[in-house]
Parts: C-alpha cells; structure tokens; sequence
C-alpha cells in the first residue's frame, strides 16, 4: 500500500527512500475513507478533483502514484543494464524522482506557486521540476493509464537519455532506431563504424526504403494490437524490403546498421547534454527560424548578432542568481559548474568535486537552465521583425526556444565553447 500517499524520492544520503504525506493520507481518508486500491478509476477520479478545484492534495496523491510507477520502471532498467555499462540508479533517480512533496511549484528563480493543476497547466512548455508535474500536466487519459504514461514520460526525459548515452546505452529497439535516424546520421554511421562488403551507397538506400515501410507496417501493427511498441519485421517485410535478396541477411543488415548508429550517438555524449537528444534529428540553427528574407532584411551576420545580444542579456538576468548561492554548498556548486563550463561529464565531475553523479545531476541541470535563458531570449527576440513569425503558432514559438537551447549548448563549430559554458568560464574567472 501507499501508492497514494507515499511519495518515492531521492533522499540526502543518496539512496530513494519512502517520505509519508500526511496531508495526502487524510485526504484520502475523507474521500474514500482508506487510501484505495491502486487503479485507473481512482486516478482519474483524483485527476478531475484536481482539475475542478485548486486544491493541491489530489495531486499530491496522484504524485505519490507517479513516483512508485517511475521507481518500478528505473529499478528494472538499472537491473538490466547496469552491468554492462557502469550506470548508477542514484543518477537516474535524480532526474525523476525528485519530487519532495511541498504543495508549491516554482515558477521562477526565487518565486513559486500553488501546486494545482491549473498551474501546472498554465505554465510554458518544456520540462518543469519536479519531474511528477510534467507528467501530470502532460497526462492524456484517452491514451493510457497513468502508470505507463510515467514510464513514456520518463523514457523520454533528454537529459536522462543523455546519461544513458554518456554510458553507451541507448534505449530504443534498432527497428524505431533506424527509422528515427535521418540519412545523414546513417551515411555518417556507416561510414564511421561499419565495416561491410556492401558500399555505403547501398546500405543508403536500404535505409531509405525501410523508413516507408516502416511507417505502414506500423499503423498496422497499432491498429492490430493497439499498442504502439512491440512490432518486429516478419518475414513478408524483409521480403518487399529487398524482393532479391535472403530476407535474413536483409534483417542483419539492417541491425548492422542500427549497431552502427549506436556507435555512432553513443559516441557524442561528451559533448553537451542535449546533442542528438532524438535520434536522426539535427539541431536547428536559430537565425533560420526568422521570416522569410526581404530585399532590406538583416543579413545572417545581422541576425546572428540579435540571437547573441538577447541570448547575452538573458544569461546575465538568470545565471547570476544560479551560480550566485551562498549557502553551505556554494563551494560544492562553484566546483561542479567550473568543470561543467570545461567540458567535464557528471562521473568526472562527481570526482573531482567529491560528490555523486546523483548529486551532480541534480545540482546543474543545465539543460533546465538553458530552457529558461531561452524563452527570455525568444520573448525579446519575437518584438523584432524577422522574428515575429515564430510567434504566429505554439509550434513555431517552441520551434524558436529548443533552437536557441540547443544553440547555448552545443558549440556553433567543432573546437569552439558552447556559449552557455563560455558565460559560466567568464563569471567565475571574474568572481
């Protein structure tokens, strides 16, 4: 029991432990009078509780449920994976189970709010803290239990997929793998990592013919089943795949390349945290977000010089107060962000600082940073003409902000600082 009024949380010492809500138990104890069985109809009767009243104790039950759910899921990834790759489950608690059960949300550096689902609702796009919000704000009901949409939720989470890649795992099947890789990624992988009789050329083309295919075998598969996972190629596929050939050499051929793209992916995550965050897409340079070019528009010199002025303006309102703590652990985050402006991973950083990969992940989250620096940024810029089309849909304005995110980290050319690592090196060699 507990599912509703027991939160699972990354503790002080390190290990997750069991944190009792009070306030959750009574509650339920006025409503069901016992906390109830764990089930979907309890969970949306606390859902729509939440959602027509600004009391924050249904979700907080319905957090406590999030928290067991995303636990489960973490200790049988763990389980199956820690061996062969040396990841740690107290770092990857810290990206999900970090939920200490106060009934405020933040919204800011230093404000916060009533935890309620009308907040939650209302704030802007991207990943919110604790980790149990963003799936309840997310939550589609229509589409599956609350459970499993933790676990979607949490396989999703970037910046855990990229600790995953920084030890060489990735966690997705070959077969959503290669057709979430683009052609370029493939042509890359396989020239980098594959070693065949067959010429890049052809294992090309079987890729792009495979991604069709792929897509209808799918919907198939869905419709079939109703479940979106599962689907492996039968031999009627490999067989339309490549008519002429063994359709069992066309399957190894095709893991051949998926092999390949892991090597691949795996291979950048010494680079920032949200390189290649899904596979096969590229990041987007911001300056062609911008309107349409008109006879008298800026350049892309120009352009560039607006993205880097508000990006400069929005690093110097945010990242003082984040580097600016005085507190008994000042000294601790001072050591973490310098070696994260010099390039370091969380187990080099642990190390060097003397604390834990858990506590690394949760003390710089820089990817969070870099979200919120970016819609500062993406506010000022859409006031500017060539920008005001990005605010002409919630597609476009998103569009604008992982843009600008990716761009304060990931380094425009190879050899070059990202700039949010360049603005952390300058304000502690200034400090």
């Amino acid at each position: 029991m507990g599912h509703y009024q027991e939160l699972r949380t990354l503790n002080l010492r390190g290990g997750v432990s069991a944190a009792s809500q009070t306030e959750a138990a009574l509650y339920l104890l006025g409503c069901f009078g016992a906390e109830p069985e764990p089930s979907r109809s309890v969970d949306l009767d606390l859902l729509g509780s939440a959602q027509d009243s600004s009391d924050p104790l249904p979700l907080l039950c319905l957090r406590c449920r999030i928290s067991h759910a995303l636990e489960t899921w973490l200790l049988v990834t763990f389980k199956a994976h820690h061996r062969s790759t040396g990841i740690e489950l107290e770092a990857m608690a810290s990206y999900a189970l970090d939920d200490d059960g106060v009934l405020t949300i933040p919204t800011g550096s230093s404000e916060t709010a009533p935890f309620t689902y009308a907040q939650i609702a209302s704030m802007p796009s991207g990943l919110i803290s604790p980790f149990t919000a963003e799936v309840l704000r997310s939550y589609k009901p229509a589409l599956c239990g609350l459970p499993h949409w933790s676990k979607l939720k949490i396989q999703a989470h970037n910046e855990l997929k990229a600790y995953f890649r920084q030890h060489g795992l990735l966690l997705i099947s070959d077969w959503a793998l290669l057709r979430n890789s683009s052609a370029t990624r493939v042509r890359q992988a396989c020239e980098q990592h594959l070693r065949s009789t067959d010429t890049i050329e052809s294992l090309c083309g079987l890729h792009g013919r495979y991604c069709p295919l792929y897509d209808a075998a799918k919907l198939v598969h869905k419709q079939n089943t109703g479940k979106a996972s599962g689907w492996q190629p039968d031999l009627s596929f490999l067989r339309e795949l490549e008519p002429d050939e063994d359709p069992f050499t066309t399957s190894d051929r095709l893991k051949a390349i998926a092999q390949a793209i892991r090597r691949f992916m795996t291979e950048k995550a010494s680079q920032s945290l949200d390189q290649a965050a899904e596979a096969g897409h590229e990041a987007v340079e911001p300056s062609s977000l911008s309107s349409p070019a008109q006879d008298d528009s800026p350049s892309p010199q120009e352009l560039k010089a607006l993205i880097h002025a508000a990006l400069q303006r929005a690093m110097d309102q945010h990242m003082p107060q984040v580097l600016g703590s005085t507190g008994k652990n000042a000294e601790l985050l001072r050591c973490l962000w310098a070696g994260w402006a010099q390039g370091l991973t969380n187990r080099p950083l642990a190390d060097r600082c003397g604390s834990s990969c858990g506590t690394v992940s949760k003390k710089l989250r820089p990817t969070e940073h870099a979200a919120v620096i970016a819609t500062t940024a993406a506010v000022e810029l859409k006031r500017h003409p060539e920008f005001v089309s990005c605010g002409d849909s919630v597609e476009a304005a998103e569009r604008l902000v992982k843009a600008l995110g990716n761009h304060l980290l990931e380094p425009e050319r190879e050899g070059d600082v990202a700039p949010l690592r360049q603005w952390v090196q300058n304000h502690l060699s200034q400090s």
